[in-house]
C-alpha cells in the first residue's frame, strides 16, 4: 500500500479501495478452498475490521475524521442494502456478470449494477427470472465470458430463486391494487351492443389501443388522449340519436290523398286531375290513423278570381271546422297549410268551396266567373306519425309517458335503470338527479321528449363510470379488502365475456354475495356455457399466441401461389375453433398441444391436404389428425404463418414463439447491429447459415435456445404446408436444446414440451390468462397465486374450468390492498 507523505498513515482512497478477504471475517472458504473476495463497499463487515488495521496504521490525529467516514459510508450502505444482495452473489455478479450486464451499453439492454436490493429484484422479477433460467441452463455466462464453477453456478441460482420465491404463502398473500383501467376499444363496442342492441363499431375511427404484457386491456397503458375522447363525444351523440327515435331526426310521413279517391258533391269534376270546384260543393276524404299525433293537411291550390272578393276555402275534420282561407292570386297556385290534432281511429277530412260567383254580363270575360281548383291534398303526419319504434328504441324507452305531466316521473325511472346498467352497480347520490336535470333543461327549451332524454344517455355515454372500470380505493392502511359483488361482477364479465355484465349477473351481485365460492362457481359456469364466453378465446388466445399480424401478412405470390386472406383468415379460424372446443368440453389444457384433431373448412383442408374435406368454405368441421403430421397448435398454419418471413420459414422466429408463448421464457431482443441473415455473406442451407451465424459468441447464446425449437418444425413451409425437402435439400428438423433435450419433428418436440417442459408450459398459460384477467402485469407477490392454480391444475387433470375458478377465486382477482413502503 502507499504512504501518506509523512511516511505513518496509508491513504483512505486506498483503503477504502482495497477487497477484504472473506475469511478474515468469518474464517469461509469455497470448497475449492479459494478466498472469496468483496468490494469493501459491499461489506461493512470488511469495513469495520478495515478501520480497525486503519487505527493501528494512521495517526491518531486522523481516527475521528476516517472513523466519521466510515461510519458515515456504512449506515449510507445499510438503508441501501436493506434486504440486500448477499455479499457473496455480488462477488459474483461482479466478477461474472458485469463485464457484460454492469455498463452503460450493456448486452441485450440489460443492466444488472443498478439492482442494489432484493426488494429491487422483486420488483423487476420477470428479468431475474431469464437471470435464473440462463444460469441454471448453462446459457449464462456466455462461453466467451468468464465461467462460473459448479459451486458458484449452483449458490447464485439457489439465492436468486429464494429471492424470487420465498414468500409466506400461508399467510394471507398480497394481492395488490389495480390501475383504474378504461375500456378498450372491443370492450366498448361490445358493452353499446349488448346495453343498447346497437352493433356500433368505432374501430375506423377510434385510435388503436396500445398493448402491455401481450394484451390490449392493460390498465397502466390504457390512456385517454384529447382526440379519443374527442372520438367519445361524436360516438355518444351518434349513438343516442340511432338508439332513441326523436322527432327532431326523422322524416316527417307524407300521405297524397289521390284526387280521384275523393267523394264529390255539388259542382265539383276530377276531369283535368285537379278538384276543381266550378259551383258551391264539398269534396271528402276518409282517413285511419294508428295512434294519435300532430299533422298538416296541405293543400295545393288556385282561385279563379271574379267579383268583389277572393276565393274562399274552408277546412273541416269530420264536423269540426278548422278554418277558412282566402287564395288571392289569380294564376299562380298557393299552398295552405292546416294545422290539425289528428285523434286515433277513422276520421274525415273535408273542403268546400264557399262563395260561388258568376256574372255573364261582366265586361272582362275572366272576370265572369270565381272558381277553386284544387291540385293536390297531402296529409304531412309528424315525424313519428306512422314509424313503429325501432326495437333499439323500445329496449331505451320502455317507459312511455301519455302526456306531458307524466314525461319527469318516466324520465326519472328510465334514468335510474341505465345509470345503474351502464354503470355497473346500483346508483350512487344525485347520480340520477344530475342526469335528470339535462333532461328537465332540454325539455323546457322546446325539445320532445325523445331528444331530452338522448341528451341524458349522451352524459352516460361519455361519463368515467362508463368509460371506465371503476373501484373504490384500497384501505388507506394497507389492510386487504374484498372487492364488492357489483366489482367482481364487472371483472368477471370483462374477464369471460369482454362485456358489460348481464342482468342475471347484477341481479346475483345484488341479492347474493358474489364473494361465497359456491354463489362465485355457479356464475362462472353459467357464464362460460353462454356463446359470449366466445370472446375469452377471441381476444385472450388471439392475443396470446400473437395470431392478430395474420390479417396484414403478405407471404410471396410468387413462392406462394393462391395464398390471399381468405386462406389466412381461415387459418386463425382454425386456432380460435380448436380453443374453443378445449374450453367448451373442459378439457385438459395440456391438449393445447397434444390434440389429435382440428377444424377446417374446405379450402383448408385441401392447403393441409387432408383426406376429409367439408362441402364448403363456411363450414368449419372437426376432423381427426390421427395418422397424419399435425397435431395441437405447434402445426396449425396460423401459428407457423405468422412465426415465417415473407419468402420462407424462420426458426429463429418460431423458436422464439415457442419460448415467449409456450414455455414463458422469452430471449432477450436482438443486438442492433445485427444483420439480417439474408444480408450476410453465408452458404450452403438455411440450417447451415445458421450455424455460421451463431458462431458469434454473443448470438450464440440466444440462438442456442432458439433454434433447435424452430428446426423442429422445418417440414412445415412458411404457410404451415408439409414438405420433406427444402429447395431441393432433405429437411433437418432435429434439434438439441442446452439442457440436453433431443428430438426430431414437430411430434417428438410435441413430446419434449409435454414431458419434460410441462410444468414451464401450465405456469406460462396461467401467467399469460392471469395477466388478462387482472389487467395488469403480474408482481412478485402474484406468485402465491400463480403456484396455487397450477397446483390446482396439477391435482384436476388440468382441466381448463380449474385454470378459470383458480384465477377467480384467487385473491389479486378478487380483492385489493396497497402496499405501504416501510
Amino acid at each position: 500500500m502507499s504512504r501518506s507523505p509523512t511516511g505513518d498513515s496509508e491513504s483512505l482512497a486506498t483503503i477504502l479501495q482495497e477487497p477484504v478477504r472473506f475469511q478474515d471475517i468469518i474464517d469461509e472458504k469455497s470448497p475449492g478452498g479459494s478466498p472469496v473476495t468483496v468490494p469493501l463497499f459491499r461489506n461493512p463487515q470488511a469495513m469495520l475490521l478495515l478501520l480497525t488495521r486503519a487505527i493501528r496504521r494512521i495517526n491518531p490525529t486522523a481516527i475521528w475524521s476516517i472513523a466519521y467516514s466510515i461510519v458515515f459510508l456504512s449506515s449510507a450502505f445499510g438503508q441501501e442494502t436493506s434486504g440486500g444482495i448477499e455479499p457473496r452473489v455480488a462477488q459474483i455478479l461482479s466478477d461474472k456478470c458485469f463485464n457484460c450486464h454492469g455498463h452503460e451499453e450493456p448486452e441485450a439492454g440489460l443492466d444488472l449494477k443498478h439492482f442494489t436490493s432484493i426488494k429491487a429484484i422483486r420488483d423487476e422479477s420477470q428479468i431475474w427470472n431469464k437471470v435464473l433460467r440462463r444460469v441454471t441452463k448453462g446459457s449464462m455466462p456466455p462461453e466467451e465470458a468468464p465461467e462460473l464453477n459448479d459451486y458458484e453456478r449452483a449458490f447464485l441460482a439457489k439465492w436468486i430463486d429464494g429471492a424470487l420465491h420465498d414468500i409466506n404463502c400461508t399467510d394471507a398473500a398480497f394481492p395488490g391494487h389495480m390501475t383504474i383501467r378504461r375500456l378498450n376499444r372491443l370492450e366498448y363496442q361490445n358493452s353499446v351492443r349488448d346495453l343498447l342492441l346497437l352493433d356500433y363499431t368505432p374501430a375506423a375511427s377510434f385510435p388503436g389501443d396500445d398493448s402491455g404484457y401481450g394484451f390490449d386491456n392493460i390498465g397502466d397503458v390504457l390512456s385517454l388522449p384529447p382526440v379519443l375522447m374527442e372520438k367519445y363525444l361524436d360516438a355518444a351523440e351518434k349513438i343516442s340519436r340511432q338508439v332513441i327515435q326523436a322527432p327532431e331526426d326523422l322524416v316527417p310521413a307524407e300521405t297524397l290523398l289521390e284526387i280521384n279517391q275523393w267523394k264529390l258533391k255539388g259542382g265539383i269534376n276530377t276531369n283535368s286531375g285537379s278538384l276543381t270546384f266550378y259551383s258551391q260543393g264539398k269534396a271528402a276524404f276518409t282517413i285511419t290513423n294508428d295512434s294519435a299525433d300532430d299533422a298538416i293537411v296541405r293543400i295545393k291550390a288556385v282561385g279563379e278570381q271574379a267579383g268583389d272578393e277572393p276565393v274562399k276555402m274552408s277546412v273541416f275534420l269530420d264536423k269540426r271546422k278548422l278554418g277558412q282561407y282566402k287564395l288571392k292570386n289569380h294564376e299562380q297556385y298557393e299552398t295552405v297549410d292546416v294545422k290539425l290534432r289528428l285523434p286515433k281511429g277513422s276520421h274525415t277530412i273535408r273542403i268546400t268551396f264557399d262563395n260561388d260567383f258568376y256574372n255573364e254580363q261582366a265586361p272582362d270575360k275572366k272576370n265572369r266567373d270565381r272558381n277553386l281548383i284544387v291540385q293536390s291534398v297531402t296529409l304531412v303526419r309528424s315525424a313519428i306519425s306512422g314509424v313503429q319504434p325501432s326495437e333499439m328504441h323500445k329496449n331505451f324507452i320502455f317507459v312511455v309517458p301519455k302526456k306531458r305531466a307524466e314525461e319527469e316521473a318516466a324520465a326519472n325511472k328510465l334514468l335510474s335503470v341505465w345509470t345503474s346498467r351502464f354503470f355497473r352497480r346500483p346508483n350512487g347520490d344525485n347520480e340520477v338527479d344530475r342526469l335528470l336535470k339535462i333532461f328537465t333543461e332540454a325539455r323546457t327549451g322546446g325539445d320532445s321528449f325523445e331528444r331530452s332524454m338522448q341528451y341524458a344517455l349522451q352524459a352516460i355515454l361519455i361519463s368515467p363510470k362508463f368509460l371506465y372500470k371503476v373501484e373504490r380505493p384500497a384501505p388507506a392502511d394497507g389492510t386487504p379488502r374484498d372487492l364488492t359483488s357489483f366489482e367482481l361482477a364487472t371483472s368477471l364479465s370483462y374477464f369471460l365475456w369482454c362485456t358489460t355484465p348481464d342482468a342475471d349477473l347484477l341481479q346475483t351481485a345484488l341479492k347474493k354475495d358474489l364473494q361465497d365460492e359456491a354463489v362465485l362457481r355457479a356464475e362462472v359456469k353459467r357464464m362460460l356455457s353462454l356463446s359470449k364466453s366466445d370472446q375469452l378465446v377471441e381476444n385472450f388466445a388471439v392475443q396470446w399466441l400473437q395470431l392478430r399480424p395474420l390479417a396484414t401478412i403478405q407471404p410471396d405470390p410468387v413462392r406462394f401461389v393462391g395464398v390471399d386472406q381468405p386462406l389466412l383468415s381461415d387459418m386463425r379460424r382454425e386456432t380460435e375453433l380448436f380453443c374453443r372446443e378445449i374450453m367448451r368440453r373442459d378439457q385438459s389444457v395440456l391438449q393445447l398441444l397434444s390434440a389429435d384433431f382440428t377444424f377446417v373448412n374446405r379450402r383448408l383442408a385441401e392447403h393441409y391436404g387432408l383426406s376429409n374435406k367439408p362441402k364448403d368454405n363456411e363450414t368449419f368441421l372437426r376432423v381427426s389428425l390421427v395418422g397424419t403430421e399435425r397435431g395441437g397448435l405447434l402445426t396449425q398454419g396460423s401459428i407457423l404463418a405468422v412465426t415465417s418471413n415473407p419468402t420462407r420459414t424462420s426458426p429463429v422466429k418460431r423458436g422464439k414463439w415457442i419460448l415467449e408463448n409456450l414455455l414463458g421464457e422469452p430471449p432477450p431482443p436482438p443486438l442492433p447491429d445485427v444483420m439480417p441473415l439474408e444480408q450476410q455473406e453465408l452458404t450452403g442451407s438455411l440450417r447451415e447459415k445458421m450455424e455460421q451465424h451463431r458462431r458469434d459468441p454473443s448470438c450464440a447464446q440466444c440462438h442456442d435456445l432458439m433454434d433447435p425449437l424452430g428446426f423442429a418444425l422445418e417440414n412445415f413451409d412458411a404457410i404451415g404446408r408439409w414438405r420433406t425437402k427444402d429447395s431441393g435439400i432433405d429437411v433437418n428438423a432435429s434439434g438439441k436444446l442446452p439442457s440436453g433435450e433431443v428430438f426430431t419433428g414437430a411430434a417428438e418436440l410435441r413430446n419434449v414440451l409435454l414431458e419434460k417442459k410441462k410444468d414451464e408450459f401450465v405456469r406460462c398459460v396461467t401467467e399469460k390468462m392471469m395477466i388478462y384477467a387482472l389487467g395488469r402485469g403480474l408482481r412478485y407477490e402474484d406468485q402465491c397465486a400463480v403456484n396455487e392454480i397450477t397446483r390446482r391444475l396439477e391435482a384436476n387433470d388440468y382441466r381448463f374450468s380449474e385454470l378459470i375458478f383458480g384465477i377467480v377465486e384467487s385473491p389479486p382477482f378478487r380483492k385489493r390492498q396497497l402496499k405501504l413502503e416501510k
